[in-house]
């Protein structure tokens, strides 16, 4: 067994568990239901997983480094908000999670670490100023500059949570009206909802009805990426998430529509927009960077 660390990325459907051992990524093919998360001792449960995938890894862990999709403070410790995984809320995750492990524990947003890996081996190599966007079952964002996550006052590019249209649209577990209720996975499972037909069927179904839905969901989800753009000024847009990588997802109509909604032509720049390649790969290449470099 060597020493390793142990990476952890908790998603709004499923949990993923890895490990890099002397640089080298590890990848547990199974992966959890995030509603294991659900219930009374969250954190007992995941330390049971964590168990779980150690065994099966075959590792022993110097340290974890896990994602939190949601509100994280700047101490890297307490989730303040957590919209899929509200169990976790005004936890001190990272702190309970060593006491009940024996390990220690550092906790990224997910979009900074998925980043990180794609800046450092991915499809953002190369650029200064990165923009990055994860569209799953929730949005996430991060900047970066020469590698270097950018944070604001601890939350920045929280941008799922962004308001968003004022239609009064709601989700369980989102704000009104924020962007996640009218682009995200939950936002695709809701026209599903609607049209009877199952999500992986939802860019390429020949209804009408659903074909509409569809055009408003893409609409919205070049507007926010137009928006994100206009804000930070980056010279790299970096896109993925499960949403990209759906059978259908036109991706070529999408940089067509952003293009138009964000301000190039004013700045006389050219869009550079790139898509995620490394997949669940970009968490651990960004683990590693996070436990070894001090990117914290």
């Amino acid at each position: 067994m060597s020493a390793a660390i142990l990476v952890i990325d908790i998603g709004g459907t499923h949990l993923k568990f890895g490990a890099v051992v002397a640089g080298q990524s590890k990848i547990l093919g199974r992966h959890f239901p995030t509603q294991l998360l659900h219930g009374n001792d969250p954190v007992g449960a995941l330390v049971a997983m964590i168990a779980e995938a150690v065994a099966a890894l075959g590792v022993t862990p110097g340290k974890i480094v896990s994602t939190v999709p949601g509100f994280l403070d700047p101490d890297h410790d307490l989730v303040h908000y957590a919209g899929n995984i509200q169990n976790l809320n005004n936890r001190r995750l990272a702190s309970e999670l060593a006491a009940r492990t024996g390990i220690p524990v550092v906790l990224e947003r997910d979009s900074v670490m998925s980043l990180m890996g794609e800046w450092t081996s991915g499809a953002a190599q190369g650029s200064q100023n990165l923009l990055g966007l994860f569209f799953g079952t929730g949005v996430g964002g991060a900047f970066l500059q020469n590698g270097k996550p950018f944070r604001g006052a601890g939350y920045a590019l929280e941008i799922g949570n962004m308001p968003f249209k004022g239609e009064g649209r709601s989700l369980p577990g989102r704000r009104t009206d924020c962007l996640e209720t009218y682009v995200s996975g939950a936002a695709l499972q809701a026209i599903a909802a609607r049209n009877k037909i199952s999500v992986p069927d939802v860019f390429v179904s020949p209804d009408s009805a659903v074909k509409d839905e569809v055009a408003g969901f893409l609409r919205d989800f070049a507007i926010a990426v137009g928006i994100a753009i206009a804000l930070f000024s980056p010279d790299c847009v970096l896109l993925g998430g499960g949403i990209c990588e759906m059978v259908g997802f036109p991706k070529l109509q999408v940089a067509e529509s952003i293009a138009s909604n964000a301000p190039y032509d004013e700045m006389g720049m050219k869009m550079d927009l790139r898509w995620a390649s490394l997949g669940w790969e970009s968490v651990l290449v960004g683990a590693h960077m996070v436990a070894s470099q001090g990117i914290i």
